[in-house]
């Protein structure tokens, strides 16, 4: 502890800043059960650290409010003094905070502390010239949240925007972060037809779009969408839990532009043909099939080829979240290709890469939670592609320079790395 001591407290302060992995909750009052977290684990060990760590702004301008799935149906959850308590550390926290930019994070479950809710969310709203990101999770929300509407005008700082939940209350906020100079970054979904959200698209780099509804892209919504996106970098589509149907085909229009995209995902091949990216060079499918189907396998060679030749681009790497074998064709260009396999199927279909004539860099993602023994068989079964000896083009295991194995699982931590030293070996 001496030579701790020494440490000056401008760098003990950036120490604890860069351990900040979580916002600080506001919801929670029992910090005692969560002593061995950080930030409040430092407290319990002098008073040097305690008094560094509650007077540095930047720890406390990450904030957290939940009213919690369960938590939120407990009558100790919904007394008075519970209410004022938790407004009482909000206001706390955001005056350690100082004019520090805020990053909040708001997820409201239910409708059962809905005066607590109002009342922390107004408190947060005359901040909103600090804001600089904002997430909103309004999951079974069913009450409108009008208050919200009063930051309209006041996000100058703003960069990044999450807005998800329940579609009933969302309609009414589509203009609130119509103004927002410094945004960059929006995740907004699902996306329905009613919503009509309204952001300053043509400054947006990065954006998550999660659609809800095959109308969505049928009535032109989407269609009119792109051409507004012209100094986009990073596009990701999303199907909101496989509910999208398209019967008959899917919807066709003509290829829009974007000469700064970089990075594109879709849940769909066919929405290739809605791009011509002459900068794009990381593609991702998230397969978008229900999960009572069967896992057919993906064919997208005619959709990557025509979106290359199209667009003069090249794809370094390539990425599916799916369960089955998929066909891309020959691209010469990919060195890095990462497979994550959906959970409810486990590892169930072999790789070939042996047309990836460049790969280099390959991720392997699965989860093992059923069957341990067998996901692990199935694994290095995965594993296995063709040789150059048996085929006259491709790459094999053997010539690559990194092969990454990511298992989740509910094992201990030890096990994990034990089985995946056993993998390497095979």
């Amino acid at each position: 502890m001496a030579v701790v001591s020494k440490v000056p407290t401008e760098v003990l302060t950036e120490i604890f800043y860069l351990l900040c992995k979580k916002p600080i909750s506001v919801s929670k009052l029992n910090n005692s059960r969560r002593k061995k977290d950080f930030p409040w684990a430092v407290g319990l060990v002098c008073r040097r650290w305690r008094t560094t760590f509650l007077s540095y702004p930047p720890i406390w301008a990450s904030l957290e409010l939940s009213d919690g799935v369960y938590d939120s149906f407990k009558p100790d959850k919904r007394t008075e003094s519970y209410s004022k308590e938790i407004n009482r550390r909000l206001a706390l926290y955001l005056e350690r905070s100082g004019g520090y930019p805020l990053r909040l994070d708001i997820c409201l479950w239910s409708d059962q502390n809905r005066e607590l809710t109002m009342m922390a969310l107004e408190m947060l709203l005359a901040c909103s010239h600090r804001w600089q990101t904002a997430k909103f999770r309004l999951v079974f929300c069913h009450w409108s949240l009008d208050s919200i509407l009063l930051c309209k005008g006041q996000l100058p700082i703003l960069e990044w925007l999450e807005f998800s939940g329940n579609m009933k209350v969302l309609p009414k906020h589509a203009r609130t972060f119509e103004v927002a100079p410094r945004l960059t970054h929006a995740c907004i979904g699902p996306c329905a037809q009613s919503c009509g959200w309204i952001l300053p698209w043509t400054q947006l780099t990065e954006l998550l779009l999660t659609l809800s509804g095959a109308f969505v892209i049928e009535n032109g919504d989407v269609q009119n969408l792109l051409p507004m996106l012209h100094n986009i970098k990073e596009l990701r589509f999303r199907f909101n839990y496989y509910e999208v149907d398209f019967e008959g085909g899917f919807p066709q229009f003509a290829p829009t532009p974007l000469n700064q995209l970089r990075v594109l995902e879709v849940p769909h091949p066919a929405i290739l043909s809605w791009f011509e990216a002459p900068s794009l060079c990381e593609l991702y499918f998230a397969d978008y099939k229900k999960h009572n189907d069967e896992p057919r396998p993906l064919d997208v060679r005619e959709q990557i080829s025509s979106l290359i030749q199209r667009s003069s681009c090249r794809i370094r790497k390539l990425a599916f979240n799916s369960c089955r074998k998929f066909y891309v064709g020959t691209l010469e260009d990919v060195e890095e290709l990462v497979i994550e396999y959906q959970r409810p199927y486990g590892i169930r279909s072999s790789i070939d890469i042996s047309s990836l004539l460049n790969l280099r860099f390959l991720t392997i993602i699965c989860w093992t939670d059923k069957d341990f023994e067998s996901s692990i068989t199935s694994l290095s079964t995965a594993l296995k592609s063709p040789t150059r000896s048996e085929c006259s083009y491709g790459t094999s295991i053997s010539l690559l320079e990194r092969v990454m194995v990511e298992l989740h699982y509910r094992r201990e931590q030890s096990e994990i790395l034990k089985r995946r030293l056993e993998i390497l070996r095979r």
